[in-house]
């Protein structure tokens, strides 16, 4: 088997999204063994948005089917501003716009790719069961439209995917596993197999 990790390593004080809570990640104590402590928003690094991040009444992460984290999945390879791609879906989609390359800088936050509405509605259409996306937000800056409409379908999303630019092939078989929280959203292990 062939793997790709599609997750960023949780370092002490990584760059988070601007007014996030800090990360913090320490050595507490070193003697016979050894413990740290992590303290961190949960939507810094690679992590994946349930419904109640943005729909009042949405469910959260620990309530999503296990089923739907793991599936075929489709490849986009999309250099313009506004994704709105053309062509068949599998059941899980993944974005590789190569931003993962500005990760660690601030103007990862900035100008970054975003997925259009018409291709949102497309998504829902295609009964998707997420998105993976190699920048901070599905949204442009400062709008929440597409989160709250693929939430609201139950359709989650998985932002801050790294090493987007291996993916050379159209379709893996996608393993996108967050933490059982209760809570919003999670850190995820994200990889994905070449079938």
């Amino acid at each position: 088997m062939a793997f790709i990790d599609l997750t960023h390593t949780l370092i002490d004080q990584m760059k988070e999204y601007p007014g996030d809570p800090k990360t913090r990640l320490r050595k507490v104590y070193d003697e016979d063994c050894v413990l740290y402590e992590l303290e961190t928003g949960l939507h810094t690094g690679t992590h994946m948005d349930a419904p109640l991040h943005y729909i009042k009444k949405g469910f959260t992460i620990d309530l999503i089917d296990l089923n739907n984290f793991i599936g075929k999945a489709k490849v986009i390879h999309e250099s313009e501003q506004v994704i709105n791609p053309t062509g068949p879906l599998e059941e899980i989609v993944i974005i590789n716009t190569n931003w993962h390359k500005n990760w660690g800088s601030d103007s990862y936050f900035v100008d970054y790719p975003y997925l259009s509405m018409e291709f949102t509605e497309r998504l829902i259409e295609n009964n998707v069961k997420g998105i993976a996306i190699d920048t901070c937000s599905v949204d442009k800056p400062d709008e929440d439209k597409i989160h709250r409409k693929l939430l609201k379908n139950n359709i989650w999303i998985l932002e801050n995917i790294a090493n987007s630019g291996k993916l050379k092939g159209k379709c893996y078989k996608s393993y996108f596993i967050p933490l059982k929280i209760e809570a919003e959203a999670s850190p995820v292990r994200a990889f994905v197999e070449r079938i």
